[in-house]
């Protein structure tokens, strides 16, 4: 690590910060069946639809302005040369296009295929080959990297393969999304793979039996031994998924008996994810006060307050952030802050300051809501503005995962998801059309 003398010296800050002190793309994982009100509402305004669209475009909103769509709708049926999209994408389109008005670019859609994908993010575990995937500037699926120890690092997969075909089905024309279907199968069955390999002659074919994939959030637990810091305790935290928590703790026990005696807890790059995990894991390092405030559409405000029960609540510490910490990331790096718990080192955060709630749709697509803002516990507004560092650093590389950020959001607005089969992707719980350059599992 080249920033072993400046981060060893951060620890002398974080252990005067004690003495002296001493002496949540989030979303708050509540998923909506069905709002009685709303439903009566729409069925009652909905106008009639065109022909052709059947039951789907049934229930539109407000009949005034929707009358133009309608008619707009009309006339492409009537007078568009060629054969028009089918009803799905028609009306996941327009959904689209309604968002935008909103101007806000984490209240988004995301339709079956894309939710079904991205459900990893935050459930933890899933069937499929354990690879982490995305796409080159040509439009291929890439191995980005096989995850230790699952099916695709046993039967040979390698990082930088380029997936052409899935059980001999040629996979040029389909998007990343669709491709990752394909990969992904019922634990115990086999799926075949045809790649081309840097280095390598011609394709080569290789089958993976798939298994259950666990996502783990915590990716790295070890001592700085190598670097210099014996008694340092290093933890790399990916997301906040529901079994963030439970890693979390497993990995300060872990670290602690092997006499640990200050940490580094790594949110670098790591998007978000629950709320309620947020606070948790704030938790474990600080058992009194506020974490975290959220503000709804009327200005009230709703305090959420530390947990008893940490597990590190006595250990100097310095947490790393840099512009891919997003979200529930920020949640922690705020509270950390603003209760002096813990010094912040690296790059101010990404500064998405946001509450969004999860509306599971009859069809399997998924509506995010934004539903408050939140603050950090002094009452600070972070949206597009980010946490600053106590002590500002840009990384030179050395540690898991600090060069390969992406915008956390991108799938919250609908550009990046988790692929092929493995786990999660850049937007913990978000999902969307996956673009040449983003990552994602599969």
């Amino acid at each position: 690590m080249q920033e072993l003398p400046r981060l060893l010296a951060t620890f002398m800050l974080a252990a005067f910060a004690m003495t002296a002190s001493y002496g949540l793309g989030f979303v708050t994982g509540l998923r909506v069946e069905g709002v009685p009100a709303l439903e009566g509402l729409r069925a009652a305004m909905a106008p009639a639809p065109p022909p052709g669209l059947g039951a789907q475009a049934s229930a539109g909103p407000a009949a005034g302005g929707f009358d133009v769509f309608w008619e707009a709708l009309r006339t492409i049926q009537d007078d568009q040369a060629g054969a028009l999209p089918e009803a799905d994408s028609i009306t996941y389109g327009a959904i689209r296009g309604s968002l935008k008005a909103l101007d806000d670019p984490y209240t988004a859609f995301y339709d079956p295929v894309v939710t079904e994908i991205n459900r990893p993010s935050l459930d933890s575990q899933f069937d499929g080959i354990g690879a982490y995937v995305t796409s080159n500037e040509r439009g291929q699926l890439v191995i980005q990297t096989p995850m230790r120890g699952q099916p695709a690092e046993k039967a040979g997969i390698e990082a930088g393969d380029i997936v052409i075909r899935v059980d001999g089905e040629d996979i040029s024309d389909l998007d990343l999304n669709q491709a990752v279907l394909k990969i992904r199968g019922p634990k115990g069955t086999t799926v075949v793979l045809t790649v081309l390999r840097d280095g390598v002659d011609g394709e080569l074919t290789i089958p993976v039996v798939r298994d259950k994939i666990d996502v783990p959030s915590v990716n790295d637990v070890r001592l700085l031994e190598a670097e210099g810091a014996p008694e340092v305790g290093y933890i790399q935290l990916t997301t906040f998924a529901e079994d963030t928590t439970a890693e979390l703790i497993e990995a300060l026990d872990e670290l602690r008996g092997k006499g640990a005696k200050a940490l580094v807890l790594d949110l670098r790059n790591n998007p978000g994810g629950y709320l309620n995990t947020a606070i948790e894991v704030t938790s474990q390092f600080i058992d009194t006060g506020i974490v975290v405030q959220q503000e709804d559409k009327a200005g009230s405000r709703r305090a959420e307050g530390a947990r008893k029960g940490g597990h590190a609540l006595d250990l100097p510490l310095v947490v790393l952030v840099n512009k891919g910490s997003a979200s529930a990331s920020e949640i922690v790096a705020g509270a950390m802050r603003d209760h002096e718990r813990a010094v912040l080192v690296g790059e101010t955060t990404f500064g998405k300051g946001s509450v969004q709630n999860v509306h599971e749709l009859s069809d399997g697509s998924q509506l995010r809501v934004t539903v408050a803002a939140w603050l950090t516990p002094d009452g600070s507004h972070i949206n597009k503005v980010g946490i600053e560092p106590n002590v500002a650093i840009t990384f030179d590389g050395g540690v898991p995962g600090e060069d390969d950020a992406t915008d956390p959001d991108a799938a919250a607005r609908g550009e990046a998801t988790p692929t092929a089969d493995a786990g999660a992707g850049a937007d913990a719980g978000s999902a969307g059309d996956t673009a040449p350059g983003d990552a994602g599992a599969s």
